[in-house]
């Protein structure tokens, strides 16, 4: 058996050497769809033209030749085509790039989200390739949020994903998130790059800890008045809100909504406390307080006096008891000084008798 020397050449155009040209040298192929490559001779002086494949494969002395199939379906296909001149012979392989779009792209999450924390939604990509083609981009509504491209060799389809991290805040709530597949085939591929998007991934909730509409404060009540403070909260899930205080008789409390609120009737000095207000849910717990103060016009408090200022107070306070006693002694030794005798009954003598002294009448006498 006489032996043939050859010699291999993978092109894209006429190689030195081989006199062979492929038209065209290089193709992109959905998986499925026909293909075909014709095979040059650039020489009259050759015996046979080959195409070796393990579909397609064909012999022809003419100095064309065309290897085709009707749906490519064989992944790392790589027909050869063959020109025999005298005892030698040289081949030259085409490029194919069989790609396939992915059977689906969706999206799937892990767990509730909970403001500020990191979440991370997952792009499942199934049964697509090449994945050195494939570009994954991540959408927020319209805005592109993250690419990413992957440097698998493989040339059959694979399932493959994308992660994208966020910290979601409560203002994602209604956003939509998707992610793309692209698959960048070069010149040669289709004028439209194979795209293929998941469903939108709707974010419905947002976990978030309890926040007041306002802060601590402080109240000053006259003694006996009424008052009225409210406490109402916001968070998901809905915050369980109570009202942490001293408890009175004329303290009563009442709900409407998400709102709790304290009433007091005819404020009293047991009342002058810390009101709190606790509101909690699965993510957190929030505080705030309400400090009320009785203020009693009627009523001092020595407390608030230096020892000197109370000793001058109850200096004042004898004086004044002296002053009085004084003025009601010498008042009373003033009216004996003006009548030392009083007659109270003038009908008695003056002798000190009990005679009743009766003015005889001009009749009588």
């Amino acid at each position: 058996m006489i032996g043939f020397k050859q010699t291999r050449f993978r092109v894209r155009h006429y190689v030195l050497g081989c006199p062979l040209t492929m038209t065209p040298a290089e193709i992109v192929v959905r998986s499925g769809d026909p293909a075909s490559i014709k095979c040059n001779t650039l020489t009259n002086d050759f015996d046979t033209l080959r195409w070796e494949a393990k579909i397609g494969g064909k012999t022809s002395d003419q100095s064309s030749l065309t290897w085709e199939v009707n749906a490519l379906e064989d992944w790392d296909i790589e027909p050869k085509c063959f020109v025999t001149i005298r005892l030698s012979q040289c081949f030259v392989t085409p490029v194919i790039t069989v790609y396939k779009t992915p059977d689906n792209v969706s999206i799937s999450e892990h767990g509730p989200m909970i403001e500020g924390k990191v979440h991370q939604l997952t792009c499942e990509i199934i049964n697509v390739a090449p994945v050195r083609n494939l570009t994954v981009k991540w959408y927020r509504d319209n805005d592109t949020v993250h690419t990413q491209m992957f440097n698998d060799s493989s040339v059959t389809p694979v399932n493959v994903s994308s992660t994208l991290s966020i910290t979601p805040q409560r203002n994602y709530i209604g956003a939509h998130f998707r992610c793309e597949t692209e698959l960048h085939l070069g010149p040669n591929g289709p004028e439209t790059i194979p795209t293929t998007s998941s469903a939108s991934y709707i974010i419905a909730e947002v976990q978030y800890a309890p926040t007041f509409n306002e802060g601590n404060y402080s109240k000053e009540l006259t003694l006996g008045e009424n008052v009225t403070f409210a406490c109402s909260a916001e968070g998901n899930p809905t915050p369980k809100v109570v009202w942490e205080y001293k408890s009175a008789t004329n303290v009563r409390e009442t709900t409407w909504a998400c709102q709790k609120t304290v009433s007091i009737t005819r404020a009293t000095y047991d009342n002058a406390v810390e009101y709190k207000c606790v509101a909690t849910n699965k993510v957190g717990k929030l505080t705030r307080s309400v400090k009320l103060r009785i203020k009693d016009i009627e009523r001092y408090d020595l407390s608030q006096f230096t020892v000197w200022s109370q000793l001058r107070i109850i200096i004042i306070i004898i004086i004044t008891i002296l002053f009085l006693c004084i003025t009601v002694i010498a008042s009373y030794k003033h009216e004996k000084i003006l009548n030392p005798n009083p007659n109270p009954n003038p009908d008695e003598a003056n002798d000190g008798s009990n005679i009743p002294m009766n003015t005889m009448s001009t009749e009588q006498a």
